[in-house]
């Protein structure tokens, strides 16, 4: 029998983020069903210590609990430097591998809330319900626009007008809000993972999510009156939270010295990690961000033909 322990980030988990990205918590929703079926045990809210190396072979990992789970492979699906900087004994990484992390760029700072509505919002440039409202409704109303977002969050920390994408999961599944309400999340990708001068988002975090239901406001009148709840999410809160480095959900910036056969570095761009028995399945490998599902599903072939299946 072929055991394997996984571990990665918990935005799979259905709860408020899961329910707030609507399809995306619908996927990992059916894949739990698919897994479980399949008599795969599947352990939430606990978080990865270590990975447990012996022998220059990784063997398991120690949970936050103190708990051992040993596996004949371990396959993470977190960002490489958060894995190989925080979770491996540096004794146990190679040379090359620790400096590549080093100096592995993670630059896609995100900021995210999850609101309940007493009511959908209403658009001015398309009023009323309909089929827009259970799509992705992206508030950038030109390039000048977006690059003038882009060039304030480098300045100032954040855009202040910033990109939002919208989306209403509630619209799809009535189950997620009680009969007339809804649930939506706000993203925006126009933020510093770092202030600038020393500022702490713990300090800024109202404020940012104040402009973004402003925003939001400003193209469909009444939504920041509609607003019941809401969950805050600042890089910082999504680093502690999630383990996203600086907020990005990517694993890694996408920039040309990190996609690729350089994704997350030069000889290991085949899933297979830096530590024998040890296999990376996320964003941080190749294709990069986005929910493909291709690196799982590459990663799964090579564990499979070095398991001889």
């Amino acid at each position: 029998m072929l055991l394997h322990h996984v571990f990665g980030q918990s935005n799979g988990v259905k709860g408020a983020w899961g329910h707030a990205v609507g399809g995306m918590g619908a996927i990992t929703q059916a894949m739990a069903r698919a897994a479980l079926a399949a008599g795969v045990e599947i352990r939430t809210g606990m978080g990865v210590a270590k990975v447990l190396v012996e022998q220059g072979m990784a063997v398991g990992v120690l949970t936050g609990s103190g708990e051992e789970l040993r596996a004949n492979a371990v396959v993470a699906n977190v960002n490489p430097k958060l894995l190989y900087e925080q979770l491996c004994d540096p004794a146990d990484v190679p040379v090359a591998t620790r400096e590549r992390m080093h100096n592995w760029r993670c630059g896609s700072g995100t900021f995210r809330m999850n609101v309940a509505l007493s009511r959908l919002p209403d658009f001015r440039a398309l009023p009323g319900p309909g089929d827009h409202l259970t799509a992705g409704i992206i508030l950038a109303p030109s390039l000048d626009y977006m690059d003038r977002a882009y060039l304030d969050a480098r300045q100032y920390g954040w855009s202040r007008e910033p990109v939002v994408e919208m989306l209403i999961p509630s619209t799809l599944d009535d189950s997620l809000a009680p009969p007339g309400q809804h649930v939506a999340s706000l993203f925006c990708q126009h933020v510093a993972p770092q202030l600038p001068e020393g500022r702490s988002w713990d300090d800024h975090r109202e404020e940012v999510a104040d402009l973004m239901v402003a925003t939001v406001d400003k193209y469909a009148p009444g939504f920041a009156d509609s607003v019941l709840g809401r969950q805050i999410l600042s890089p910082l809160d999504l680093e502690r939270t999630f383990g996203l480095i600086g907020g990005d959900i990517f694993h890694g910036a996408l920039s040309l010295n990190q996609l690729f056969s350089a994704r997350p570095m030069v000889g290991q761009a085949n899933y297979r990690g830096a530590i024998p028995g040890l296999y990376l399945c996320g964003s941080g490998t190749h294709p990069g961000g986005g929910v493909t599902g291709a690196p799982g599903h590459n990663a799964a072939r090579e564990i499979l033909k070095d398991n001889g299946r």
